[in-house]
């Protein structure tokens, strides 16, 4: 027995699973517009979230290593929080504490760390390999109200871009779907008109019948 809509989904949600059960293709057409989207991908797009999320990286990534003299760690991260990656690198670089610093990051991310490499690229590289997903996400654990202004930045960047994709994916799924329901209430229309038509032609031949019958009688008779 096909299972009825309500019974796929909880009350207060509206699933896939809800649409499979009133169209066969429904499942094809979300799979092909929730692909289509690249949600995965979509925050790329946007420069302001890649630089936001380059900084936060960078500070969160950075400011760990407690090797670092509290001032100069505290100059460090206003640095990064600024994008001045070349101030940053001159403070790791300074210090022969800091250096030390430097060259332990670096090797954590390069086979072959160097005192020359760009502490920007290589924040970059870093940043590329955390997925966007799993980096909003780690959002919700930062407690560090120095961090609170560009954590809330970020999220109204995503919020944003997000919710305006998933929009107008929903909004290109419906019009999809609308004509996926016009084409069946079309079919279910024409096949009600050919059962009518065969119906109609019936009674008619069943007409037509029963004339010739009574007009032989009437022959017979006279």
């Amino acid at each position: 027995m096909r299972p009825s809509p309500s019974s796929l989904c909880s009350s207060d949600s509206i699933c896939p699973a809800f649409f499979e059960a009133l169209y066969h293709e429904f499942s094809n057409t979300y799979r092909k517009f929730f692909q289509g989207a690249r949600f995965d991908i979509a925050l790329r797009r946007n420069g302001d979230f890649e630089t936001s999320k380059l900084r936060l990286v960078s500070v969160q990534h950075l400011k760990k290593h407690q090797r670092l003299r509290p001032e100069r760690r505290a100059d460090l991260i206003q640095s990064l929080l600024q994008g001045d990656f070349d101030h940053a690198q001159r403070l790791l670089s300074d210090d022969k504490k800091s250096a030390a610093v430097f060259r332990f990051v670096f090797s954590t991310l390069l086979p072959s760390p160097s005192d020359a490499v760009s502490l920007k690229n290589e924040m970059k590289a870093f940043a590329a390999q955390l997925a966007d997903s799993r980096f909003l996400s780690q959002l919700k654990s930062i407690d560090d109200q120095e961090l609170l202004p560009i954590i809330q930045h970020i999220e109204i960047i995503a919020y944003s871009q997000l919710s305006s994709l998933i929009d107008g994916t929903v909004e290109s799924m419906i019009h999809e779907m609308a004509a996926m329901q016009q084409g069946h209430f079309r079919g279910a229309i024409q096949d009600e008109l050919k059962i009518e038509e065969v119906k109609l032609q019936n009674e008619a031949r069943v007409e037509l019948i029963r004339e010739l019958n009574a007009q032989s009688a009437r022959r017979q008779d006279s």
